[in-house]
């Protein structure tokens, strides 16, 4: 339609053979319509010095045999709040015939309807008890192994009495008998899945990663596309840019990145293909951080760090929190993927003290 200017693409559809133009209602071309550029986003080879690696891990060797432990300090906080689901309503008898939606109105008499005669049927020792078993066989799920289940569950039944008493928040007056119910139950076991581990100060192997077998390790030098989002260039980075999908915020981040003296190269995770596996309402899903740097710590030794540059604020975020921590402490018993560290910058202004908290550790 335009003969003066070949630089715009232009389209038609096309149905049917032979070919037969359909008349298609379209948008009209707006000569003022300012059209987007598309970036390359690529690995540049003379920054190779700034290349960073990681392992990619499907999954995890867990062979505990007597003695198992856990850091109740390092597991968020489970918080009980009966506004997010209801936990009582009034209800009266229906009397004659209804146009509309029920309502309060009308005659007979109310009726409050609660969870309590759940909770005096589903006593919170038995609760207790249910989820240590079901704990239990998660940690020794097969037939050869069901003989060490006696020596493992009163030491998992201590660790979930301890996470109840000590990380469980109860709001706006809920009993403590709702971790009965299917929500908070399933949070409970997956979360201490996740943090269980084998007490290697009692002989125990550590916990292991499983590694993709035709992928192992990935790499910064894999990233070439082409994206419309917003984008700032890098210097500190094997990765030309960074891709912006919150500018304002991971803007900020990146720039305080590029400031920091202990950050000798970092990288945003996409199409890098880094992704940690964990558990949610008993689904698999894979979580994705944003950043990976490569941080400078004290005698020169080095630590790749895993940075989450948003706050948790959902209990999913918090059993990706949960797993992350969990991905860390395998990678750096496996040994051949250097030394690993996990951080989370809630305030991209905090980020330089956290940073060199880690490398002080």
């Amino acid at each position: 339609m335009n003969y003066d200017d070949f630089t715009e693409p232009e389209y038609v559809d096309v149905y049917g053979v032979p070919f037969e133009v359909i008349p298609v209602k379209k948008k009209p071309v707006g000569r003022t319509e300012i059209q987007k550029v598309s970036t390359l986003i690529r690995a540049l080879p003379e920054r190779k010095h700034l290349e960073i690696t990681f392992p990619r891990v499907e999954g995890y060797v867990f062979d505990v045999r007597q003695r198992i432990k856990i850091n109740l300090e390092a597991i968020p906080f489970l918080i009980i709040d009966p506004t997010s689901a209801p936990t009582e309503v009034q209800v009266k008898p229906a009397a004659g015939y209804r146009i509309g939606r029920p309502d309060r109105l009308g005659p007979g008499s109310e009726v409050m309807h609660d969870r309590n005669p759940f909770h005096q049927e589903k006593r919170l020792q038995a609760s207790v008890y249910e989820i240590a078993a079901e704990l239990t066989q998660r940690l020794k799920n097969r037939r050869e192994d069901w003989n060490a289940r006696h020596i493992l569950f009163p030491q998992v039944l201590d660790i979930v009495q301890q996470y109840i008493d000590n990380r469980v928040v109860i709001t706006n007056e809920a009993p403590l008998e709702e971790i009965a119910l299917l929500k908070y139950r399933q949070r409970i076991l997956e979360r201490l899945t996740e943090a269980i581990e084998p007490d290697r100060e009692a002989g125990e192997s550590p916990v292991l990663p499983v590694i993709e077998r035709f992928r192992p390790v990935g790499s910064t030098s894999e990233v070439l596309f082409r994206t419309v989002r917003p984008t700032i260039g890098t210097t500190k980075s094997h990765i030309s840019h960074v891709v912006l999908d919150a500018p304002k915020w991971e803007h900020s981040v990146a720039f305080q990145l590029e400031k920091i003296p202990e950050v000798l190269s970092f990288a945003r995770n996409d199409h890098l293909d880094l992704t940690i596996p964990y558990e949610w309402q008993g689904i698999r899903h894979e979580y994705r951080p944003d950043y990976l740097i490569r941080l400078k710590g004290k005698d020169g030794f080095e630590i790749k760090v895993i940075l989450e540059a948003k706050g948790f604020e959902t209990e999913q975020d918090r059993q990706k929190e949960t797993a992350t921590k969990r991905w860390v402490k395998a990678v750096n018993h496996h040994g051949e993927f250097g030394h690993w560290a996990f951080a989370i910058c809630k305030a991209p202004s905090k980020l330089k003290n956290s940073l060199r908290e880690i490398g002080l550790s």
